[in-house]
């Protein structure tokens, strides 16, 4: 049994995702090395204290150790892992979902989300001691002493971001980012307005943050802010604002592959994006001499891809953004920083990325149900996709089950997108149980 999807472990907390699987995950992660030491950090999730609980005793039970980092975004696992000199890391979030939700996202030694043949080892132990039990006791660990001021400090000496004092919006969304965020913009040198930065874990990703920018853009009009940050629950996804005025997030990952090749910092003079990169973002980096490379989605297919073409920049039109020279794996945070450093260098970023245009696009997220999910396997959906290539032969077709959700990712580019979705949509929503596809 594959505990993975495509970020980690994922699921409804006390459903599916429960208790015992952040045990079993612990002590097979404690099983597999020797005496091991697993960092853990978590966002403000209210269910997110009950799996550390559970996890740290599965560690123990495994006789491994546990470093507790507290509330802090996904990124910082993985860098205290390799800081502290861990062996595995663990981060306690569900990312963007429901309050809800929870998950589990696993790092190696070098700070790395785990990849599929460690996956597979880890679920491999996990299945094997499917019938052990935690017991029935709290663990209390305390958080590393600073940790915040510890991981901001680390962040600005590594980005080397001296920011002139200007007004900067961050929405916190109530999420692992809600102190570290702010306080790291601030020690920058920027005048931090923030949003949502308290720990009220039922209230992460609820009408604010990076998947509802909506939340952002009101504040915007009105705040004199010159940018404007808006994190995800776990503080890997960043949705950005000049003044009142949204950034796409396609023209974000335009502006790092554009800025890092002006510096000459540009590996191979090539990027890492997925299947649904925009085709526009394609056509204006080669206009630059900058290749696209594509992979599937998810920021550890990503990442992989990277380091299979050596390169050390990639990102996610979700808003993932890989910048491999600072970090191991997306961090809002950094990417904030960063994307402050070629404000204040190159100015406007709208005007900065104005020729990195979209070619017409439609995407979809198609709920699995009983009547529909014979169509939702690979094989059914690489059919379906075929037929609607057939039927619109200028559309690039991508059709995927997520990783995240019970859900099919519809995603169609071309002059005739908004046409075939619609194509796309009513084959789903025609579908019968007993119907053959």
């Amino acid at each position: 049994m594959n505990f993975f999807g495509t970020d980690g472990i994922r699921g409804t907390y006390g459903s599916t995702l429960k208790d015992s699987t952040a045990f079993l995950l612990g002590k097979s992660l404690a099983l597999l090395g020797d005496c091991p030491i697993i960092v853990i950090a978590r966002d403000t999730r209210l269910s997110g204290d009950n799996l550390f609980t559970a996890l740290a005793q599965g560690v123990y039970s495994g006789g491994g150790n546990v470093i507790n980092l507290g509330i802090l975004p996904t990124n910082a696992v993985g860098h205290f892992v390799r800081k502290f000199g861990g062996d595995y890391g663990v981060m306690i979030t569900a990312s963007h979902n429901k309050p809800t939700d929870n998950g589990l996202k696993v790092f190696d030694r070098y700070g790395v989300k785990l990849c599929p043949s460690k996956q597979t080892a880890v679920s491999r132990m996990m299945d094997s001691l499917k019938n052990e039990r935690a017991v029935a006791e709290r663990i209390y660990e305390p958080v590393f002493y600073d940790i915040e001021n510890i991981y901001a400090d680390d962040v600005v000496k590594t980005v080397r971001c001296k920011l002139p004092f200007a007004k900067i919006a961050v929405d916190c969304c109530y999420g692992a980012g809600y102190r570290v965020a702010p306080l790291t913009l601030g020690k920058a040198g920027a005048d931090v307005v923030a949003y949502c930065n308290q720990n009220v874990g039922a209230n992460i990703n609820v009408d604010c943050g990076a998947t509802h920018t909506e939340f952002l853009a009101e504040k915007m009009k009105s705040n004199g802010c010159v940018l404007g940050f808006a994190l995800d629950g776990d503080a890997d996804r960043l949705a950005v604002f000049e003044g009142s005025e949204q950034v796409s997030n396609n023209r974000v990952f335009y502006a790092y592959a554009k800025y890092l090749k002006e510096k000459g910092k540009l590996h191979g003079d090539a990027v890492c994006g997925t299947v649904l990169t925009n085709g526009g973002v394609e056509l204006a980096l080669a206009r630059l001499g900058i290749k696209l490379l594509r992979s599937a989605v998810g920021d550890a297919n990503v990442f992989n891809k990277m380091v299979e073409e050596s390169l050390n920049f990639g990102g996610e039109e979700s808003g993932h953004y890989l910048l491999c020279d600072y970090a191991t794996s997306s961090d809002a945070v950094v990417n904030a920083l960063v994307l402050c450093k070629i404000f204040f260098e190159k100015g406007s970023l709208l005007k900065y990325t104005a020729e990195c245009c979209d070619k017409p696009y439609a995407s979809a997220s198609i709920p699995i149900t009983h009547a529909n999910q014979r169509l939702a396997t690979d094989k059914s959906l690489s059919a379906t996709a075929g037929r609607i290539t057939e039927l619109y032969p200028s559309c690039r077709v991508v059709l995927r089950r997520s990783g995240t959700e019970n859900a099919v990712r519809a995603y169609l580019e071309g002059e005739q997108a908004t046409e075939a979705m619609s194509a796309v949509v009513a084959t789903f929503a025609q579908c019968k149980p007993d119907q053959k596809v």
